[in-house]
């Protein structure tokens, strides 16, 4: 079995003060181990989260939940920090992802971490979904962007950040209609140690760090040991399901 993605994040975050960020996830699913927001909650005494769907917001806060503000990723403003920011499959959905990391970057306290996790566009899941579904190459129409171990790195680094940790999962959620999907899943569990772990581990899990200074070169992900899971020699990486 794929272990939740959700498990793997919250051992990465600490508090007591947590912002989610695209708290309310696709859709709302109070309860459910699989969304994110809830079990941080659960885990921490002070948790906020923003999201730009009136909506679902409107409906956290008629179930009780404190702390949740109509913000865009890119622009936000919150009158407090917070030890970690959490952005679970967010980055992807933004017009300019660098924009998020300036905003967070501004609202974490000192020594506090962003821990976001995206697609792996390299994964052999996406790679044949690209193939078979020509030029419809991304299942989500909401998606802006694709991202890779090299563009995250890049992109962290001009923004400010580096990696403090980085892995490859498995992030294979169930109860897709889709015949195509599941098969692929299936093979995945059975055969999936056979593939190299760049296109077996379809999502990408970092926890990111502010640099003390503007960088005089952006650090390479060798260089922060941020793709050791591909050397020959390396520790297995731990499967996670997505929420």
């Amino acid at each position: 079995m794929f272990r939740l993605r959700t498990e793997a994040i919250l051992e990465w975050v600490k508090g007591p003060d947590v912002l989610d960020v695209g708290c309310t996830g696709h859709f709302v699913k109070i309860g459910s181990p699989q969304w994110l927001h809830g079990r941080l909650r659960e885990k921490f005494a002070s948790v906020s989260g923003i999201d730009i769907s009136e909506e679902n917001a409107a409906f956290l806060r008629k179930n009780n939940f404190d702390n949740i503000y109509v913000q865009s990723a890119e622009t936000f403003q919150l009158d407090h920090k917070f030890d970690t920011i959490v952005a679970g499959e967010l980055i992807e959905h933004l017009a300019n992802p660098g924009l998020f990391l300036q905003q967070a970057k501004k609202h974490l306290k000192p020594g506090g971490l962003v821990v976001l996790t995206t697609p792996n566009a390299f994964s052999l899941l996406f790679i044949a979904y690209a193939l078979f579904k020509y030029p419809k190459t991304c299942e989500n129409l909401q998606h802006t962007c694709w991202f890779c171990p090299q563009t995250m790195k890049e992109l962290v680094g001009r923004c400010g950040f580096k990696i403090e940790h980085f892995d490859l999962f498995d992030d294979y959620p169930p109860g897709s209609p889709s015949r195509r999907y599941r098969f692929f899943v299936v093979f995945r569990r059975l055969f999936g140690f056979v593939l190299p772990k760049l296109l077996a581990k379809n999502g990408m899990f970092l926890v990111l760090t502010p640099q003390s200074s503007a960088p005089q070169s952006v650090l390479t992900v060798e260089e922060t040991g941020a793709v050791r899971d591909w050397q020959e020699n390396a520790p297995q990486v731990v499967s996670v399901e997505g929420h």
